[in-house]
């Protein structure tokens, strides 16, 4: 039997609930996961008006940390962007957090979602209005990861950005060099805004912190995480953007690990798969290695990356943002259409499972109609006189 998120919760978050402490806002997705398409949400029965096929479906959680209801929401996601995306090159930045400040991200994780957020669009927005850089408005769509491949602590930002933007007056300008910034540049702008305003939410008493920690407060933290080098990582550029919205999408829904990854679980212990930046395949991709957690250790450090309700993780600044549309289509208008060879952003063809409802009969191709509707903690009903497809 494949093992899921789903059935480990069930099976083991009430005992760790019941021994640790558990934000409110991670209860509720873990029982929002744990009910999710069972009878406690109630469902409907949908049938074949010929009746060769009745099935019985309940109803999604909608919890944006849940792997098995982000299907439908990641392929809506995929063709609005795939709408939105100029036709031109984009580049790939990453912007991460360093391990000196993970202390005060737990303490104050709204208020630094907001920081590196506000960080990473003024950096690149500042920058590339600088006419020696690129003097225009480029656009820029960002999604906000806290988690590793390992389900550590690592909060990050990834950011696709237009190789070119919109000037003052109208007209489209290109990125002129093959690449978008320096790396050092970036680098430095970035840590300036972020320490800037950590320091400011300090002064101001806005920030918290732990109990023990000194009368300075957080001004050593900020020394030490000054000193460091931190981490930008700026890819070359790709002829289209869609391979990277794609690779956004993965994590716009689903929370930090998907049911594919988990390999087994005896109650125990939970052992996952992980791609390995240390060890790459001939092809120069991160080879797939297994991690085995403690149970107490697993739902911990999943329960880490619960988003917060109401914040937002994926944001759309300049050309890409929602009130830039008439520039958008100005944009849009001055740039030729270009060929994106390769797999289509989405699947035309979705594969046929109990997650993904027919939405018409496989036998004689009429649309499934509802016959009944289960209400919350219902069941189906009891007598099924309708022919059911072997």
């Amino acid at each position: 039997m494949a093992v899921t998120l789903q059935a480990i919760l069930q099976t083991s978050f009430p005992a760790y609930a019941a021994t640790h402490p558990v934000p409110r806002r991670v209860w509720r997705a873990a029982r929002a996961l744990m009910a999710c398409r069972t009878a406690a949400l109630g469902g409907h029965v949908r049938q074949c008006p010929a009746r060769h096929v009745t099935e019985v479906w309940y109803n999604s959680c909608r919890q944006r940390a849940c792997p098995r209801c982000g299907f439908q929401r990641i392929g809506q996601w995929l063709d609005h962007w795939r709408e939105e995306i100029l036709p031109t090159d984009h580049f790939h930045v990453i912007f991460t957090l360093p391990s000196e400040l993970h202390e005060v991200w737990r303490w104050n994780r709204q208020l630094m979602t907001e920081v590196l957020f506000r960080s990473v669009r003024e950096t690149v927005l500042t920058l590339l209005s600088d006419p020696k850089w690129l003097g225009a408005q480029p656009g820029m769509l960002a999604t906000l990861h806290t988690w590793s491949r390992t389900l550590t602590l690592h909060p990050h930002v990834h950011c696709l950005v237009s190789g070119g933007g919109l000037t003052v007056d109208g007209s489209w300008q290109p990125i002129r060099t093959g690449f978008l910034l320096p790396g050092a540049v970036v680098r430095t702008l970035f840590r300036g805004k972020v320490l800037g305003e950590v320091e400011r939410l300090w002064l101001t008493g806005q920030l918290q912190t732990r109990p023990h920690w000194p009368d300075d407060g957080v001004r050593p933290v900020l020394v030490r995480a000054a000193r460091k080098q931190w981490n930008i990582c700026i890819a070359e550029r790709y002829r289209h953007g869609r391979g990277v919205v794609k690779s956004l999408a993965r994590y716009v829904q689903g929370g930090p690990i998907k049911d594919q990854r988990l390999v087994s679980c005896d109650g125990k212990r939970v052992t996952f798969r992980y791609g390995s930046h240390r060890h790459l395949d001939e092809r120069g991709k991160p080879q797939q290695q297994e991690l085995t957690l403690s149970m107490t250790e697993f739902l911990r450090r999943w329960s880490d990356h619960v988003p917060l309700p109401g914040v937002h993780t994926v944001r759309a600044w300049g050309l890409y943002a929602s009130r830039q549309r008439r520039r958008l289509e100005a944009c849009r208008a001055q740039l030729p259409e270009r060929d994106t060879p390769g797999k289509p952003l989405r699947e035309t063809k979705e594969p046929h499972d109990r997650d993904h409802p027919w939405d018409q009969c496989p036998v004689c191709h009429q649309p499934l109609v509802v016959t009944h509707v289960l209400p919350r903690a219902g069941a189906p009903p009891a007598q099924r006189s309708w022919p059911v497809a072997a």
